[in-house]
């Protein structure tokens, strides 16, 4: 007895709800406004599948919600005398006020349970506030409509033959592929070539990223600069910068024949008076060591010095006059 006096209750209580949608009067354009986010998809949906619409709307004051007027979730709709076939599943709202307005936000889920053994259109159902101006003597209620969204609902399976071609339905809209991983693949393995292709230029080139950086002096200047200040590595170091001018020249260079060095680079002649002294030094290591005291630190720093300017008279760049250095073959 108490379960048939609840189900008319609630019969009631619907039918009241539904007249009442009908009585109250729209309100006046201006009053509410109206932010919808629709779902990404509109077609494809199936029995179980679930969908969500963000809404924000903003009631102009003196204008206040209704708050008994929201969508109440696990109510099924009704169209033209039959259910629908998709409820609200969940809401999640949020009122927030300031001087001028009110502004509702609604996360609305609805849920698909109808199916069909072909693909048919279906909707997620207009929803009804109210509203009301407190300040009104005779408290008159208004409703505002939030639209429906129209939605396609497949089958499980395919039922008959489907020509792909004849099914270009405006509700599937364009097929998009996530490109961002593929695209970030892409970044990351052209950089990783990128790094290859020149480290394989530079290995296998035989020309240097900049103007003979790696001509005979540069390669000295980097030898020498690794040395400690000891008698051997004063004589290597002094080997290798003849050994470089012998390359360079194509023959043995003295420091009588310097014209053969200068026809090679003119620029060598910005530094003759190291040269010079370049070849009095070389007397002294391998000649002369026993009869005179040596300052190999003092020698080191300035065969690091000279090999620098050798280097830069190679590349053909300026030697600034004030850095050349004499007399430290005494």
């Amino acid at each position: 007895m108490k379960f048939f006096l609840f189900l008319w209750m609630f019969l009631a209580s619907v039918a009241s709800f539904a007249l009442d949608v009908q009585e109250w009067p729209d309100i006046q354009e201006g009053i509410v406004s109206i932010k919808i986010t629709e779902p990404s998809q509109q077609v494809g949906y199936t029995v179980g599948d679930k969908s969500k619409r963000h809404i924000e709307v903003t009631i102009k004051k003196p204008y206040v919600l209704i708050k008994e007027s929201l969508p109440i979730p696990g109510y099924e709709r009704k169209y033209k005398g039959q259910d629908l076939g998709i409820i609200l599943d969940a809401m999640d709202q949020k009122l927030e006020e300031n001087n001028t307005s009110s502004k509702l936000t609604l996360d609305l889920t609805y849920q698909i349970f109808t199916n069909n053994v072909v693909a048919k259109p279906g909707f997620l159902p207009a929803e009804y506030i109210r509203v009301l101006n407190p300040k009104d003597p005779k408290k008159t209620v208004f409703k505002y409509r939030i639209p429906e969204h129209r939605i396609a609902i497949s089958p499980l399976s395919i039922f008959g033959n489907i020509k792909i071609e004849e099914d270009m339905s405006p509700l599937r809209g364009v097929f998009l592929i996530d490109e961002v991983g593929s695209i970030k693949t892409l970044k990351i393995s052209g950089g990783i070539a990128l790094l290859c292709l020149l480290g394989l230029l530079y290995i296998y080139s035989q020309y240097a990223w900049l103007p003979n950086a790696r001509g005979v002096f540069a390669r000295t200047y980097r030898s020498i600069h690794k040395l400690k200040a000891t008698p051997t590595s004063i004589q290597k170091a002094m080997t290798e910068m003849h050994r470089a001018f012998d390359l360079v020249t194509g023959k043995t260079l003295f420091k009588d024949n310097l014209p053969n060095l200068y026809a090679k680079n003119p620029s060598f002649e910005n530094i003759h008076s190291e040269l010079q002294e370049f070849f009095k030094l070389s007397n002294l290591v391998f000649f002369n060591s026993t009869q005179k005291k040596i300052d190999h630190e003092e020698i080191l720093i300035w065969l690091k010095n000279f090999s620098r300017h050798c280097r830069d008279c190679e590349r053909k760049l300026i030697v600034d006059k004030k850095s050349l250095v004499i007399g430290v073959a005494k």
